[in-house]
C-alpha cells in the first residue's frame, strides 16, 4: 500500500497553503485513497520524492525494451534479457527507440506555476498533460522564490490569491477565468500529472532542467525529485543511463576541446594543477582533467547573484 508523505508537501519550507480556504488536507487524503486503488492496487510500483509521485512506468521490468532492443539486434533467442538495451545499445551508442516509447507517469503536487511552465515546453516526449484549468480550479497557495532573500516582502502576494479566490469563489463578483488575471507569478497549482518518455527524460529534460549550470532554483529541486522517484523505480537502469547523460558530461566535452585547442602535455596539466609531473603520472587521469580543464565558468545566473 502507498503511503503519501504529506508532511513533504505541507510542511516544505517555501511553501505557504491556503487550508483555511481550500482543503487540501481532505484532497491529499483523497488522492492517496485513489492512487492506491488506480495505480498501486494495479500492480505498478509507487515512488514519491518530496512534491513528486511517480505513479507508473511502463517499462518497471524491463522486459518491453527488452524484447525491442532483442527484435533491433536480430536476437531472437533471449528476448526478455533486460540489460540487452543497456549494455548493448546505450553502451554501444546506438538508438534509444526502445525506451522512446516507455514513459514515466509524474503527479506534482504542491508545485507552482513557473516550474510547470518550464516542464511544460517539453513537447516531443510528453505524451501527457493534465492540469485543471483556472476556470474552475483555485490555487493552493503560494511558493516563495527559491532566491528570496526577505520572505515577508512576498507576503502581499499570499494576501492577492486570498482575493482572487474571494472575488470568484465566495462573492462571485468576478468570473474565475477573469480573476485570475490578479494570480503572482507563483502561486502554487492544484496538483498536475505529465508524463514524459524516458528518452526524454535523461536526453532533455534532466540534462537541461537539472544538470546545466543556470538551471533555476524551484525547477532544479522538482526535477530533481523526478529523477529520484526513477532511482527508487529502477536504480540499476537510471544510474547506468546517468554514466552516458549526467552532469559530468559538460565537464568532459570541456576538457576534451581544450586538450585539443591547446595540445597540453602532462608536465603543462600538472603545472596547470599546482602539483609536481611525478605526482601527475600518479594521479587519477580522468580527475586530474575534470579539476583542471574541465572547469566550467560560471553561468549568467551565477554572474548575477
Amino acid at each position: 500500500m502507498f503511503r503519501l508523505d504529506t508532511e513533504s508537501i505541507l510542511h516544505h519550507p517555501r511553501l505557504r497553503f491556503l487550508t483555511d480556504l481550500v482543503p487540501i488536507v481532505e484532497h491529499l487524503d483523497h488522492l492517496e485513497k485513489f492512487i492506491n486503488l488506480c495505480y498501486a492496487q494495479e500492480g505498478y510500483k509507487v515512488t514519491q520524492q518530496q512534491r513528486v509521485i511517480a505513479l507508473r512506468a511502463t517499462d518497471e521490468s524491463r522486459l518491453s525494451s527488452a524484447f525491442k532492443s532483442s527484435l533491433y539486434l536480430g536476437k531472437y533467442t533471449d528476448m526478455s534479457n533486460t540489460d540487452r538495451f543497456l549494455k548493448n545499445m546505450v553502451a554501444a551508442g546506438h538508438s534509444y527507440e526502445p525506451i522512446r516509447g516507455e514513459t514515466v507517469l509524474f503527479l506534482f503536487i504542491g508545485v507552482a506555476k513557473p516550474v510547470y511552465d518550464h516542464l511544460v515546453t517539453y513537447t516531443v516526449g510528453r505524451p501527457t498533460r493534465i492540469a485543471g484549468g483556472q476556470r474552475a480550479n483555485v490555487p493552493w497557495g503560494f511558493e516563495l522564490p527559491v532566491e528570496a532573500k526577505n520572505p515577508a516582502e512576498y507576503d502581499p502576494e499570499l494576501e492577492r490569491i486570498r482575493e482572487v479566490i474571494r472575488l470568484a469563489k465566495q462573492e462571485h463578483t468576478e468570473q474565475m477565468q477573469a480573476a485570475r488575471s490578479k494570480l503572482p507569478v507563483g502561486y502554487i497549482m492544484p496538483p498536475f500529472l505529465m508524463e514524459f518518455s524516458e528518452e526524454a527524460l535523461i536526453k532533455d529534460v534532466f540534462p537541461q532542467r537539472l544538470f546545466a549550470k543556470g538551471a533555476q532554483g524551484a525547477t532544479v529541486e522538482v526535477v530533481s525529485n523526478m529523477l529520484e522517484t526513477c532511482m527508487k523505480m529502477d536504480e540499476e537502469k537510471w544510474t547506468f543511463l546517468l554514466d552516458y547523460h549526467g552532469p559530468h558530461l559538460a565537464q568532459w566535452e570541456k576538457a576534451m576541446r581544450t586538450l585539443r585547442k591547446e595540445h597540453y602535455t602532462l608536465v603543462e596539466l600538472a603545472a596547470v594543477a599546482g602539483i609536481s609531473t611525478e605526482q601527475a603520472t600518479q594521479a587519477d587521469l580522468y580527475d586530474l582533467l575534470i579539476q583542471t580543464l574541465g572547469k566550467l565558468p560560471p553561468s549568467m545566473w551565477e554572474k548575477m547573484s
